[in-house]
């Protein structure tokens, strides 16, 4: 169950062998040598497909998905995605209430990417009422406040949503209504899910396969029941021990 994962006849996305060192020197002290955040990532991601990383905090999850979605540049590796329009992978950050502009109205933070006159449908499609599109930012709830991010991406029409921790803040209600939410948004788009996440649980319900990343490596991936009933690298183990509320087995 280590290594690269199976290939998919067909990916949306093929990464191959990433590579990402960040240098600790600075202005005022040389430092230590360079860390690894990335060390030779691989994997493919196939259409209307949910692929989850977990891991614990500084295992390069967010340097992954930052390289992904075109915020950093890797040291090597390829990354391939079938599609013309790199905006077609959006990235929706942590906390993403805190990501909007305060003194914006909905209707300003939609129609940001250029949705125009799709503000109404695109309010409609997350759950939010349209006649909403007037208020402030302030004016929404933090469950709220993920839905007007997520219309902001679908904005762009994107093939592939990377969910950067966006669901951790929530309380327990509101994030599973995001995840129905979404699985809805996928079957109905066709979309791809990219998501990041600390707990295994939430991964388990959402997930059609779970890659555990540890020191910039990928040390194990299936689906999530497979995972959960034999797991097989400690890493995989401990995340388990530590899943707040549990794994769905």
């Amino acid at each position: 169950m280590t290594g690269d994962f199976v290939t998919s006849p067909e990916p949306i996305l093929r990464v191959s062998n990433l590579t990402k060192t960040y240098s600790k020197r600075s202005w005022f002290s040389p430092g230590g040598p360079p860390k690894a955040a990335l060390n030779g990532i691989s994997f493919n991601l196939s259409e209307r497909e949910t692929l989850a990383f977990v891991g614990p905090s500084g295992a390069g999850k967010s340097t992954l998905v930052r390289c992904i979605a075109g915020r950093e540049r890797p040291d090597s590796g390829d990354i391939w995605f079938a599609g013309e329009d790199r905006r077609a992978i959006q990235l929706i950050p942590q906390d993403p209430g805190t990501s909007l502009n305060p003194r914006l109205t909905a209707l300003q933070v939609v129609s940001e990417p250029g949705a125009g006159r799709r503000v109404p449908e695109l309010l409609s499609m997350v759950g939010l009422p349209v006649e909403s599109s007037g208020a402030k930012v302030t004016a929404f709830s933090g469950g709220q406040r993920s839905r007007l991010a997520l219309a902001r991406a679908l904005a762009c029409d994107p093939r592939i949503l990377i969910l950067d921790e966006s669901l951790a803040s929530l309380d327990l209600p509101v994030q599973a209504q995001m995840v129905n939410l979404l699985l809805d948004l996928q079957d109905r788009l066709g979309l791809a899910y990219i998501l990041i996440a600390h707990d295994l649980g939430i991964a388990g319900h959402f997930a059609d396969r779970i890659a555990v990343i540890d020191e910039g490596r990928i040390v194990e991936e299936g689906p999530p029941v497979e995972l959960f009933q034999r797991p097989q690298h400690p890493r995989t183990r401990s995340l388990i021990a530590c899943a707040p509320g549990g794994i769905p087995c």
